[in-house]
């Protein structure tokens, strides 16, 4: 039942209305939902506005090293074929650096690890971009739009990290 409420999730764009999951999935027993979401390791219940919905969770992470001899426990995979299933990268001479194959052994074992090898792509790509930060890039602030005094007094913020990381609940901010 968790793929299943997992897989709802993923498919609204990673968090549901608990009363949702609840008439969908349980016919309208709250309490069987509430054994499968205690399980933090996939999914986190919030209530913004006063609306309570469940996030989906995990904590695989993509791998980052190039040309990972395959030791650690990452998903071997490109974010551009994640995001979209196709690398602009693969039609330069030097190629991509990266695993271009979801389907391949390390991959699989991990998402069977992890239990997520039910997951589409599309689906997978929801869940790591909520949870695994080194998914979306940096929040830098552009020079573009601001005059000197302002680039000067905001040097230091060039670079942010992306708030919503660790594994937090993206509703609660």
């Amino acid at each position: 039942m968790e793929t299943e409420i997992l897989r709802m999730i993923c498919a609204g764009q990673g968090a549901v209305n608990t009363e949702d999951l609840v008439y969908n999935l349980f016919s309208g027993d709250p309490t069987k939902l509430s054994e499968i979401i205690c399980n933090q390791e996939k999914f986190v219940s919030c209530c913004p506005n006063g609306q309570p919905k469940v996030v989906a969770r995990t904590r695989l992470r993509l791998c980052r090293v190039k040309d990972c001899l395959g030791i650690c426990r990452g998903l071997h995979l490109c974010k551009n074929i994640l995001f979209s299933g196709f690398c602009q990268f693969t039609q330069l001479r030097r190629g991509c650096s990266f695993s271009h194959e979801l389907t391949s052994e390390h991959n699989q074992r991990l998402l069977r690890q992890h239990e997520l090898e039910s997951l589409s792509r599309e689906e997978l790509c929801t869940l790591l971009l909520q949870s695994d930060h080194t998914v979306l890039p940096d929040v830098s602030l552009t020079t573009h739009s601001m005059n000197r005094t302002s680039q000067s007094s905001l040097h230091s913020y060039d670079t942010m990290p992306h708030p919503l990381f660790p594994l937090t609940c993206y509703f609660c901010f």
